[in-house]
């Protein structure tokens, strides 16, 4: 009997780890990650607060944990666009969709990736990955300006940063099981992208000749 009993003790415990995944996910989301403790998750999963240290050193491990997949989906979808012999209005269509699509599909930890992640600079390494999504969007911007496809009025940074807030925003009001699906949505938010950038003659609504683009002033003030 003792055998029988010291047998069952030596089994491992099952992992916890998706369930402690999915906690702090939805903690961060809803509390935001600042106000979110420890504490907070390990009651969330039904276990003590000293069992996370199990599975991590420090809060911020969980963060990165939870980002770290609709991050990466969010980035290579764009360098796999950028690859793309398209032109750039639908470049930036498809660009809108398979944002909304990681959203709808992971909708929690995307979620928190948009909202604790994106533009704070938290690390090098995310920071890295925020310059890069944020150039190689511009880049098509800029395709669309020297082509003549877009106004060449666009300032191609600020129509960047403007399309990147506008989805990033997203997180703040869509749900998966809203009236509205992720698509309908893109497209909405394409529209609204490409009528701002799309060259257009203010009489007839036909496409203008290409243009000069104008050199990008700076966005910060010289000091002085």
């Amino acid at each position: 009997m003792a055998s029988c009993q010291q047998g069952v003790e030596d089994m491992p415990r099952p992992s916890r780890w998706n369930d402690i995944i999915e906690a702090a996910a939805e903690a961060f989301r809803t509390k935001g990650f600042a106000a979110t403790s420890l504490e907070d998750i390990a009651s969330a999963v039904g276990i003590w607060k000293g069992s996370l240290y199990h599975y991590i050193d420090t809060k911020e491990d969980l963060l990165f944990a939870i980002v770290k997949e609709p991050a990466n989906e969010i980035l290579q979808g764009l360098r796999d666009l950028s690859e793309m012999d398209l032109p750039p209005t639908e470049k930036i269509r498809h660009a809108t969709r398979s944002h909304l699509k990681v959203l709808e599909g992971n909708f929690v930890y995307a979620s928190v990736y948009l909202q604790e992640i994106a533009g704070r600079r938290k690390m090098k390494e995310w920071s890295a990955m925020d310059r890069e999504y944020l150039d190689l969007l511009e880049s098509i911007v800029r395709e669309g300006v020297a082509s003549g496809e877009f106004s060449a009025l666009t300032h191609p940074r600020i129509a960047t940063l403007g399309m990147i807030g506008s989805l990033n925003w997203l997180t703040h009001w869509y749900r998966p099981d809203g009236s509205m699906r992720a698509d309908e949505i893109a497209d909405q938010f394409c529209d609204m992208f490409l009528g701002g950038l799309i060259t257009r003659s203010a009489s007839r609504g036909e496409a203008q000749p290409a243009a000069k683009a104008p050199k990008p002033r700076s966005l910060t003030r010289k000091s002085a």
